[in-house]
């Protein structure tokens, strides 16, 4: 379990991480073309969130030390 705010977004990103692969892998596995752009957008969305995130633990990281 996280004990501090730097720990929830560590585990949160890691988690990020793993859908841009997962949908990276159906995306390319994919036969109906509109199942195909569903999972390039979430790719997308997925690292935009990862962005986020990397840059809120930068904050948290420098504001610790």
């Amino acid at each position: 379990m996280p004990k501090t705010p730097i720990d929830v977004l560590k585990m949160a990103l890691a988690r990020e991480k793993d859908a841009v692969q997962y949908y990276k892998e159906f995306a390319l596995t994919a036969e109906d073309p509109s199942i195909k752009e569903l999972f390039v957008f979430l790719v997308e969305e997925e690292k935009g969130h990862v962005k986020m995130l990397q840059e809120e633990l930068e904050k948290e990281v420098y504001q610790e030390n």
